[in-house]
């Protein structure tokens, strides 16, 4: 095999294993990312016909979870169709600086990191380098809410939460390429009788934490420098 066999292997190996730019991570990214971790644990319960039914999820506005915690009748998913119980409420509850002190610099100061991006025109292949700015990291609360008429489904909404979802009290979840961590606090329980039906209802209440991060793809900075070099060794 010649020497500039070997040089073109050595490339086509590089630009089979790279890492494109960091995606984009956002607050509703995260709201998505933490609906969907939940959804994604099955809960599921026995109905009156004793068939498994998994439990939905909804995510309320500030201003529907205003109108709705107090009344958790006619609750309708984003096609119009009503919901009936037992069901999940999600909401962002509050945003703050991240508190863990290893994901803290010096203010203004700010840390850069630096991603190579192959291109190739169809001759010649080179990278882009781009200047990545470190992350804002951010804690996010939320609270979920699990409103049932039965003391079973309570138990398997525990028992799912704690033995699937938050394995002593913490949770992983992966949001956009992203590994993100979450803590749950400890619950909260209300039973009340519905003023409708005069039925009793059981509303469990769960905070979770989230420690994220904001990454924003409009300020990667494309860094000039030499991309494409062109070798000639000649053999003797």
């Amino acid at each position: 095999m010649s020497i500039l066999d070997n040089i073109g292997n050595n490339l086509d190996k590089q630009f089979e294993n790279f890492n494109y730019l960091p995606q984009k991570l956002a607050l509703e990214d995260l709201d998505q990312g933490v609906n969907d971790f939940i959804q994604d644990l099955k809960i599921t319960v026995d109905n009156e016909n004793g068939n498994k039914k998994q439990v939905p999820i909804i995510y309320l506005s500030q201003e529907l979870w205003a109108e709705k915690k107090g009344n958790w009748s006619n609750m309708r998913n984003e096609n119009g169709e009503e919901i009936t119980r037992p069901f999940m409420a999600l909401k962002r509850t509050s945003v703050k600086q991240g508190t863990s002190p290893l994901k803290r610099s010096i203010p203004v100061r700010k840390k850069f990191a630096f991603v190579k991006v192959p291109k190739f025109d169809g001759t010649l292949k080179g990278y882009d380098l781009y200047k990545i700015p470190q992350p804002t990291y951010v804690d996010c609360d939320y609270e979920l809410v699990f409103v049932t008429h039965y003391m079973e489904d309570v138990n398997v909404f525990y028992e799912s939460i704690i033995r699937k979802g938050f394995t002593n009290l913490q949770g992983y979840m992966k949001i956009n390429g992203y590994d993100i961590s979450a803590r749950i606090s400890d619950p909260s329980e209300n039973n009340t009788i519905d003023q409708i039906d005069s039925e009793r209802l059981m509303q469990i209440s769960i905070p979770i934490q989230v420690f994220g991060k904001l990454v924003d793809p409009t300020e990667f900075e494309k860094v000039n420098t030499i991309t494409k070099i062109a070798i000639k060794i000649s053999e003797g």
